[in-house]
């Protein structure tokens, strides 16, 4: 058995957590709101285990406490820590962001409604590529449900102590030994197949080394990573924001942004993209984070809540 406790940096808050995982499910999540707990699988030790998260104190004295009935290596222990505070954006200052958002006067109110939200990123940059790849040109909805056929076909299963059945995502080997043919019967398209397929291959095959992206520039990592088929420049920048955390990208050219920014501005038509680059050029050097509490703007009208908008 191994437990720990992980502090974030305040403020931070659980609860806003929750309500964005109403509208962006994750099929590896098991949430209990009423207790503030997430339970998930975590490849650690090259295995699946069973963690619960449990979130303590409040939204200025937040912090996770970790536990797991595996027996973990010390490596493995610490690889599971790294991860956590990676997934959950535990050392990222809000402070500069609110500062940046408080001189826009209809980025101001989201300052105040959504105190606290920060992304909740992919454990793994292979896991955060596949499923970006998996929702290009999709709703939501039905990518969700591409992902879950996908773990469900080859990824991994593990059961907690009270028989809970957890999916655990594909390795890079799994998805590799794929055939084509095996997604197309899951409603895969042909060119998404062989885009995941081909991606996989080439992270086995050591033509992709995501290990080494941590030391790149973004412009440097889009341009690496567009020179594969099916990877364009809105799959690397989706990567870079839910896999990596990276603070500075505006995804100009996606629907859910130009709905946000519809809806926050007060504009009569949707933005274009030029007209999208041209607003967010005052919100660097956290266009990233911008772009979350915007899209969370849009989440909180889908879910009826009653948000303060300039």
């Amino acid at each position: 058995m191994f437990s720990a406790v992980v502090e974030l940096k305040p403020p931070y808050s659980f609860e806003r957590l929750l309500r964005r995982l109403e509208t962006h499910p994750d099929d590896q999540l098991r949430v209990e709101p009423e207790s503030r707990i997430l339970k998930r699988a975590f490849r650690i030790d090259n295995r699946p285990h069973v963690v619960t998260l449990r979130f303590a104190g409040d939204l200025e004295q937040p912090r996770i406490e970790v536990e797991t009935d595996a027996s973990l290596s010390a490596a493995g222990q610490a690889e599971l820590l790294a991860t956590i505070r990676h997934m959950f954006s535990a050392d990222v200052d809000l402070a500069p962001l609110y500062a940046c958002m408080t001189e826009d006067k209809w980025l101001r109110p989201l300052t105040q409604h959504f105190r606290g939200l920060r992304f909740l990123l992919d454990p793994d940059l292979f896991q955060s590529m596949v499923r970006t790849i998996i929702g290009q040109q999709l709703n939501l909805a039905f990518a969700a449900t591409l992902a879950r056929r996908l773990l469900q076909l080859c990824g991994d299963q593990v059961v907690d102590r009270d028989g809970h059945s957890y999916l655990v995502f594909p390795t890079a080997e799994a998805i590799a030994r794929l055939q084509v043919e095996q997604l197309r019967e899951l409603q895969y398209s042909q060119r998404k197949a062989e885009y995941i397929i081909d991606f996989a291959r080439a992270v086995v095959d050591g033509k992709v080394e995501l290990d080494r992206l941590e030391q790149m520039a973004d412009e440097e990592i889009i341009n690496h990573l567009t020179a594969l088929r099916g990877v364009g420049r809105w799959t690397v920048e989706c990567l870079l924001m839910f896999g990596m955390g990276r603070p500075d990208l505006l995804p100009a050219a996606d629907i859910g942004l130009r709905n946000g920014i519809q809806l926050v501005y007060r504009l009569e038509d949707k933005p274009d993209e030029k007209e999208i680059r041209r607003i967010g050029e005052s919100w660097r050097p956290w266009r990233s984070y911008v772009s979350l509490y915007v899209w969370e703007a849009v989440g909180a009208v889908k879910r009826k809540e009653s948000i303060m908008i300039q």
